[in-house]
């Protein structure tokens, strides 16, 4: 299936406009037909509902992440699936969770897959207690686990689970007598998508039962006969839901889709006319209309000669119908290219004028719903007015001076950024286009749901989330379907900072979050580990990539070389033992991971001389020093092996003029500078009291602090100078050539520019050069709260801003803007953006 409109872009109406923005959803594809998937063949024959999961990891992390679902986890409906025992422990990565109903508004579950012994086995901590029943020489499976049951039984290579034991044993008897698949369910399962983690496949003939069970407060009768199945590839961001897919109908002419066969979808328009205040509006379009009412004619199953002829003349000159849903009562749009043909039909007698407009009534008050049902239902208007090339009618004076007082004071929805961005992606001609706000639709539910949880979705948490989707396009013998449902991001003000992502993860944080090159996209990523040893890639919009284990935690920051030379970057890190390299997709590159016998005591060091991608890689074993080059070949022209105490910081690479220094701090105080072959270059004549610092080039002299606080630099000829900076002893600087910073107690100083920060516990500072300009940053962690300085030490607009750990700043999108990375709360990270 492709996504060809979009981007890798209270009336009965009203209630089937919130139902189908909640209950379907699809993408535009192929007509072509595959090998029937042997998962399809033990669906229970009744399935109303069906979720192909192509990968269980993929879709948890995506659906966690997403905010909307993350920031409601108290929804019934959400933490169903997150606590599903069938999905918590299954390990493979692809199924069918399947709905059936079992009574009135009751539906059990069915979940099949490739068999999975884990599942029917015990685990090490005994969690699980398993039973088994023998039914028709087969063994059934009763596992609980987590509070929760479920049934199980294996035919062939196929697992088949469920919540009810009634469904297993008619799975069990179907396998003398197999029912076949639906040809239509066959159709469109083999035309979903295998890329995206999920799709879901509905019976569109169904979608008043499914409805109704949902919410059984309502019975929505104008759900009957939809379409035939609906089959729905769904995308799952952080701020975004977004649904493609197809419906198909085999007798379509009686369906809803198939009120629009052989018509041509015209240009949507009605959102010119709704006020920002309205509940949602739906729109319908055609190119003739003698050929929608002979379809109408069908779906209403009657003669065409028995359908009113008293709107023939308005509605023939009409490309869009529509009903914009007021907080009142409803208003019907009609949008034409010959107004004065219809105002002529109408006749209508002027009863006021308002803000320079005339309102009309008109003596033969005609019923829309008589004709157009179930399109148009219990609606009758009295009165109308028009503008520019729309008549919009209402039952009351008073909605259609609503109307007009937001067009003229230019309130209307389709001006609004939230609205643009959301249909942006989407074809701007469609038969049915469809809008509700996120307010109404949680009002619906509430109101229709049980009563236990009705508090539930009145609290729902939906900040950002304005207005919800659905878009239906007719095209021969089925329907593209499209839907959004996305968290709408304001435009940031000159120098502003907003957060625009967060991801959290299954785990603690252990290693603060950094930035990554990207060579696909010529951006960067985050890589993070967390407390179980779990290495993550993250996207700049907080999508998970993947998660790798790893045998411990990472050592210093995570470096990157182009072992190929090919423009393609890979992560480069060592823990205590092993020393990694791993490609952008989480895969070790060959021949890593490298294990030591003796370990790490220090992070590796990257050499890269010339800038040739001629790699030097050094690991540091208490005293020993090993240098590799990028195959993780020992490189025999280093001579320099052992050191007389252990190593308290990394080899440092300095380069000076032509001339490249080794740098290496040993525990007795020994300052040792070398070359490239491991040769000393600069004979240090003095011990060195050494703090936790690094050495820097600063002013062309190696520079770091001692442990008394006192600036340290060592000249050419092994001299070091002291100079008192009146820093404490535990202090901390970072330098470029031309700028030193250093931090002390509570006091930053950038370039000799003295700040005075709050008193709290601060993380080390941290340097940037970017775009030749220099960035500083430092956080602190008690208060959890991030600052950004630039190098006159002036802070950057509206920080500090939220976070626990100093940031990782870069360009991770290529726009114009910087982002960074930041860990939030203890198990998850933060994605800003300085605007």
């Amino acid at each position: 299936m492709t996504t060809e409109f979009r981007n890798t872009k209270h009336t009965l109406i009203l209630k089937k406009v919130v139902t189908v923005l909640l209950v379907f959803i699809a993408i535009s594809c192929d007509d072509t037909s595959k090998k029937s998937n042997s998962l399809l063949d033990h669906i229970p024959k009744d399935s109303q509902i069906i979720v192909k999961i192509n990968n269980l990891e993929g879709a948890t992390n995506t659906l966690r992440d997403n905010n909307l679902i993350k920031n409601n986890g108290q929804v019934a409906f959400f933490e169903y699936f997150k606590n599903l025992p069938v999905l918590t422990t299954s390990t493979q990565p692809e199924g069918l969770l399947c709905f059936s109903p079992l009574g009135k508004n009751d539906y059990e579950y069915t979940y099949i897959s490739k068999f999975d012994p884990s599942l029917i086995s015990n685990d090490s901590l005994n969690t699980k207690k398993i039973e088994t029943i023998s039914y028709s020489n087969q063994t059934i499976y009763k596992i609980q686990t987590q509070g929760n049951s479920f049934y199980a039984t294996q035919k062939d290579s196929i697992l088949i689970a469920s919540s009810s034991q009634l469904l297993i044993e008619n799975a069990i008897r179907t396998q003398t007598t197999p029912i076949p698949v639906d040809k239509d369910l066959q159709k469109v399962y083999e035309v979903s998508g295998t890329e995206n983690e999920l799709s879901v496949l509905i019976n569109g003939k169904k979608l008043q039962n499914i409805h109704n069970s949902l919410l059984p407060n309502i019975e929505l009768k104008s759900l009957q006969n939809f379409s035939g199945w609906i089959a729905a590839d769904a995308t799952v961001d952080q701020n975004a839901i977004y649904m493609d897919g197809i419906a198909i109908e085999k007798d379509s002419l009686s369906s809803t889709i198939g009120i629009f066969d052989n018509t041509t979808p015209q240009e949507n328009k009605i959102a010119k006319v709704t006020p920002i205040t309205a509940k949602g509006f739906i729109s319908y379009t055609y190119d003739n209309f003698d050929v929608l009412k002979k379809n109408l004619s069908f779906a209403q199953d009657r003669a065409l000669e028995d359908i009113p002829t008293d709107l023939d003349n308005v509605l023939s000159g009409v490309s869009e119908i529509g009903m914009i849903f007021l907080e009142k009562e409803n208003v019907l749009v009609l949008n034409s290219l010959d107004i004065p043909a219809i105002e002529e039909s109408l006749a209508g007698d002027k009863i006021e004028t308002y803000r320079t407009i005339p309102i009309y009534t008109y003596k033969n008050i005609a019923d829309f719903a008589q004709v157009l049902h179930p399109l148009v239902q219990d609606f009758a208007s009295k009165f109308y007015f028009t503008h520019n090339e729309f008549v919009i009618f209402g039952s009351s004076i008073k909605s259609l001076k609503d109307i007009i007082a937001n067009i003229q004071n230019q309130t209307l929805l389709n001006d609004q950024e939230y609205y643009k961005s959301t249909i942006q992606n989407l074809s701007d001609e469609s038969s049915i286009l469809i809008a509700g706000t996120v307010k109404n639709i949680k009002e619906y539910i509430s109101k229709n749901a049980k009563e236990t949880y009705t508090k539930q979705w009145e609290d729902l948490k939906d900040k950002g989330y304005q207005i919800g989707i659905v878009q239906i396009i007719k095209e021969n013998d089925f329907a593209h379907l499209h839907s959004v449902l996305q968290k709408n991001r304001a435009k940031g003000a000159a120098t502003s900072v907003t957060q625009i992502a967060s991801t959290t993860l299954e785990n603690k944080v252990l290693t603060k979050p950094i930035l990554v090159k990207n060579h696909r996209t010529k951006g960067m990523d985050a890589a993070v580990q967390d407390i179980e040893n779990n290495l993550y890639l993250i996207s700049d919009t907080g999508s998970i990539f993947w998660k790798k284990q790893i045998d411990g935690e990472i050592m210093g920051d995570i470096q990157q070389i182009d072992i190929y030379k090919n423009g393609r970057y890979q992560l480069l890190f060592n823990t205590a033992n092993t020393l990694y390299l791993v490609d952008r997709n989480g895969k070790d590159v060959s021949p890593y991971p490298k294990a030591f016998e003796k370990p790490m005591t220090q992070p590796l060091a990257l050499f890269d001389y010339d800038k040739s991608k001629r790699y030097r890689i050094i690991t540091t074993h208490s005293n020993d020093i090993k240098m590799f080059d990028a195959q993780a070949k020992v490189v025999t022209g280093f001579r320099f092996k052992n050191t007389e105490s252990a190593l308290i910081l990394p080899p440092k690479h300095i380069r000076i003029g032509s001339k490249d220094y080794i740098l290496i701090s040993e525990e007795n105080g020994k300052l040792t500078i070398l070359d490239r072959l491991g040769k000393t270059r600069v004979k240090v004549k003095e011990k060195v009291d050494f703090s936790k610092n690094e050495w820097y080039q600063y002013l062309d002299e190696f520079t770091s602090t001692t442990k008394s606080g006192a600036l340290i630099q060592v000249q050419n000829d092994g001299n070091a100078v002291e100079q008192n900076l009146g820093l404490h002893e535990d202090n901390n600087i970072i330098a470029t050539n031309k700028t030193l910073v250093t931090f002390s107690e509570n006091t930053l100083s950038i370039k000799g520019k003295t700040l005075e920060l709050d008193f709290g516990v601060y993380t080390a500072p941290k340097l940037y050069y970017i775009n030749n300009k220099i960035y500083v940053t430092i956080t602190d962690a008690q208060a959890k709260k991030v600052y950004l300085y630039d190098s006159n030490g002036e802070l950057f607009p509206n920080f500090p801003v939220y976070g626990n750990s100093v940031l990782s700043l870069g360009n991770m999108d290529k726009d114009p803007n910087l982002e960074f990375v930041v860990q939030g709360e203890e198990n998850g990270i933060l994605i800003y953006q300085i605007n």
